[in-house]
């Protein structure tokens, strides 16, 4: 049986000591603007010297995950999905599982932390998995939405994931910025 996840918490300690915590709960919690506010501030004049982000699932059990990315939590909560940029963040593990680059930039991972799979991107070479949307996928509540383009040119097409297959859905929706 799958443990279902709870929420995605950060914990980032700067190097005067100050630690500073946020989530973002499967139900839409997250830690408030105001605080998330003043940390950014604050943090503008400091560094980073350390950085943990892990899950936090049904029962309480605590998952690293070494990737400093954004989690997107699965809607059924079996997993998260991420996207990666060309290039690794300096935070987390430069190769597979934990990095994918360019054209296909993205993967599932399930609850316990292990790949399910990495996303597959039709466009090839020139392609990239650009980034999440939700604003369109709403009559899709069982998956999650990617922007996917091609390098030089805008705008990108709407994709839809489903948490179980990692070929991209084609929805024929353009999104301009």
């Amino acid at each position: 049986m799958t443990v279902l996840i709870n929420k995605v918490v950060t914990v980032v300690e700067l190097d005067d000591g100050v630690v500073f915590e946020r989530f973002v709960s499967w139900d839409g919690g997250c830690t408030n603007f105001e605080d998330v506010r003043k940390y950014i501030l604050y943090s503008e004049k400091r560094s980073v010297i350390k950085r943990r982000q892990f899950l936090v699932l049904e029962g309480g059990e605590e998952v690293d995950i070494p990737i400093l990315e954004v989690l997107n939590i699965l809607p059924n909560r079996t997993g998260f999905l991420v996207v990666f940029e060309k290039e690794p963040s300096r935070f987390s593990v430069p190769v597979a599982p934990w990095f994918f680059s360019y054209p296909d930039n993205a993967a599932v991972y399930n609850s316990d932390g292990s790949l399910r799979f990495q996303l597959h991107n039709i466009y090839g070479q020139d392609g990239y998995i650009g980034a999440m949307h939700s604003g369109a996928v709403s009559d899709h509540p069982d998956k999650l939405g990617v922007l996917v383009g091609t390098v030089g040119h805008e705008p990108e097409w709407l994709y839809l994931v489903d948490p179980n297959s990692p070929e991209l859905i084609f929805t024929g929706k353009w999104i301009r910025y």
